[in-house]
């Protein structure tokens, strides 16, 4: 087979720290190519070195026999290597047939000529078709703000194959998506891609994925790859389960458990009535419609002061809205969203971090020419709040791993550290009440147990916190009490 994309000898390095050492690669036509790892392991800075995103330190990167390093994504995209992201990134506002046709018209002539394949009925014909592969199609004239989690991920890929690329590169495609919908969502993608004749490299922390579908698994340690090999060869490895799998997995690729001798027990009944006596946050017959589509549907409920709380539900349930409701990003149509018995509803979406809401969303939204530091404090600063240094120290002591990351920009790190640095964000300004959006989606096994560990560790701070998950298999022993949300109704969960 002919050799799409050779990457040799590649190294990157950021100051002292070496995020990709002494990297050689080949993808031959038609391969799908899984790339695992632990967050930081190298996998995003490997695959933006490829994309253009980043210019490797040293080392070549040949596309077809032509050298590429240093070229820039649009140039790298116009020739045949398109990618989508781990947060999809589309045009909020826009139909799902319209993101198509922007895409389109981003891979033609700039200039005046850019806008003129929206106007191009040929051009709608062919994202139309491109829809139906990815069987989305029935989405085309829907704004994709409203569309569920699965169908913006299917969008986001589909998108990146309006010039039929020679070579794909997906990031982590199924997180985010249900665990009931990932190998659907997988059948689809792969199907897509295969009529459109792409080789593929996608990068996965579910173990179970990337055995179902890869021809091939490239495993990444510290920046380097520690092995390279087939499927069965590669998650057998003993370095491997070591140090991407992780041995109390057996190579099941289920999640990794949580050890449950780490966190704190729940407090008993007696407390945990005392504390329904006075609830941080009451939610009253919440009503939210997204242009003229019902989402939240007389949602009631209660977080107490000091409980920790669960909400589940499939994609497109109602999580997000939930919780973007409270932070003041969608207006309710009617009902009630009570902070210490005060109505948030009137008090503007920007000062309600400043009463003590800290809000982590799901894409976590960091500025990405900001240093860790920096967007850690954005809420202090945009609250001028006193005492921000001492809060970030504080948050520096909880989560000592983001402590060497300060003063590197948001742009450069990996999912998982991303995932880090918006918990942090999120507990600058949340002194009263987190909300956490899907915080465990997109990070390895390992971080996953980590997050858990530092979301236990708020119990003793007097936090109210809730947390939303597509199930509850990292919280079920971390909270007091679980909500399931579906079609925008909540009920506890029995």
């Amino acid at each position: 087979m002919k050799a799409d994309l050779e990457a040799r000898n590649l190294n990157k390095t950021f100051g002292a720290v070496t995020a990709a050492e002494d990297i050689n690669v080949t993808i031959s036509e038609g391969e799908v190519v899984a790339v695992i790892g632990a967050n930081g392991a190298g996998k995003t800075t490997f695959v933006n070195m490829i994309t253009g995103y980043l210019e490797p330190s040293s080392g070549t990167i040949l596309f077809r026999g032509q050298n590429i390093t240093g070229w820039t994504p649009r140039q790298v995209s116009r020739i045949g290597i398109c990618r989508s992201f781990q947060v999809a990134q589309l045009f909020q506002g826009l139909t799902t047939v319209e993101n198509m046709m922007l895409a389109f018209a981003a891979m033609q002539i700039t200039g005046t000529s850019f806008l003129r394949p929206l106007h191009d009925a040929a051009v709608k014909k062919r994202c139309l078709e491109i829809l139906e592969k990815f069987h989305i199609d029935q989405y085309a004239d829907v704004e994709v703000n409203t569309l569920a989690q699965g169908v913006r991920k299917l969008l986001d890929i589909a998108m990146a194959m309006v010039s039929k690329p020679a070579l794909l590169l997906l990031d982590e495609p199924t997180s985010g998506v249900a665990i009931s919908e990932k190998f659907s969502l997988m059948d689809t993608v792969m199907n897509g891609v295969k009529s459109l004749q792409s080789s593929v490299m996608f990068i996965e922390h579910d173990i179970e994925i990337v055995s179902r579908y890869a021809s091939r698994v490239i495993a990444f340690y510290n920046g380097r790859i520690l092995v390279d090999a087939a499927p069965d060869v590669a998650l057998a490895d003993q370095q491997v389960r070591q140090f991407v799998i992780g041995d109390s997995q057996h190579g099941s690729g289920d999640r990794v458990p949580v050890d449950n001798t780490s966190i704190a027990p729940v407090q008993d009944r007696a407390a945990s009535v005392e504390r329904q006596r006075s609830p941080t946050l009451r939610i009253e017959k919440l009503n939210v419609a997204i242009e003229g589509v019902q989402i939240l549907r007389n949602v009631s409920l209660e977080i107490p002061t000091g409980a920790m709380m669960g909400l589940i539900g499939r994609n497109g349930a109602g999580k997000t809205t939930l919780m973007r409701s409270v932070m003041g990003l969608v207006k309710p149509t009617s009902g009630h969203i009570l902070l210490d018995a005060k109505d948030l509803i009137a008090i503007d979406a920007y000062r309600r971090a400043s009463i003590g809401v800290g809000y982590m969303p799901e894409d976590r939204r960091l500025v990405p020419n900001l240093s860790v530091a920096d967007n850690i404090v954005i809420p202090a600063w945009a609250t001028k709040t006193a005492g921000a240094n001492q809060r970030l120290q504080w948050i520096y002591g909880l989560i000592p791993e983001i402590t060497d990351l300060s003063s590197r920009s948001g742009m450069v790190l990996s999912g998982g550290q991303q995932k880090l640095v918006a918990l942090a964000r999120a507990l600058m300004a949340g002194t009263r009440l987190l909300l956490l959006d899907e915080p465990f989606e997109g990070v390895a096994p390992a971080l996953s147990t980590r997050l858990i560990e530092i979301v236990s560790s708020l119990k003793s701070e007097g936090l109210s916190v809730l947390i939303s998950e597509s199930d509850d298999t990292h919280t079920k022993n971390v909270v007091d009490e679980t909500f399931v949300i579906e079609r925008g109704s909540v009920r506890p969960y029995k």
